[in-house]
């Protein structure tokens, strides 16, 4: 059988990433130190899952490039001293992004067949100001063609994010994952 693992952010860091967006908003220049101590949190995350040469160095060049475009939407939010909700909901979904990445490494150091999928590819939602619609038979067409692509018998979900009809990342809002999870569970018919 094929396992379905949705994951949700590291402790605490959905918490820290929205905090940069304010700080930053409000030209609070402590943002800049927050976001270095994210980013070597989650690269000495990398390191200690002792993967091979080659993955690890992959892995933290991805995350560090993430950590980049976040410097300058927050760089953008300084000089705007705006913390848009679209900014908050771009920022603070990276935290299940590489998380997802992170699971995927690990169970293929262990020699487990694993893909992960960045839900914003298939996960389609009409998002108002409490809560989300799920476009089910779009999200459910967009699985199938991702899943004739990637066959394993993990697939690791990032949890908590998703994408508007015009393709614009958004979130499933506080405690998305849980909800991810339940999603997920019924586009994949699981068990």
């Amino acid at each position: 059988e094929r396992t379905a693992v949705v994951v949700s952010a590291m402790s605490g860091v959905t918490d820290v990433l929205i905090q940069l967006v304010e700080l930053a908003a409000v030209q609070d220049s402590s943002y800049l130190a927050k976001l270095q101590s994210l980013k070597e949190r989650h690269l000495d995350t990398v390191t200690g899952l002792h993967l091979p040469a080659t993955r690890q160095q992959s892995l933290a060049e991805t995350i560090s490039s993430d950590f980049s475009e976040i410097e300058e939407v927050l760089r953008g939010a300084w000089i705007t001293r705006v913390a848009s909700e679209r900014t908050k909901e771009f920022v603070s979904g990276h935290g299940e992004l590489w998380s997802a990445q992170l699971l995927h490494a690990y169970l293929e150091r262990c020699g487990h067949s694993s893909a992960w999928l960045d839900a914003r590819q298939v996960l389609v939602v009409e998002p108002d100001s409490k809560t989300i619609a799920v476009d089910w038979q779009l999200s459910q067409e967009k699985l199938q063609i991702w899943q004739k692509d990637h066959e394993a018998d993990f697939v690791v979900i990032t949890g908590y994010i998703a994408s508007t009809h015009n393709g614009v990342a958004t979130t499933l809002k506080r405690n998305g994952s849980d909800l991810s999870a339940s999603i997920f569970a019924a586009l994949l018919e699981a068990d």
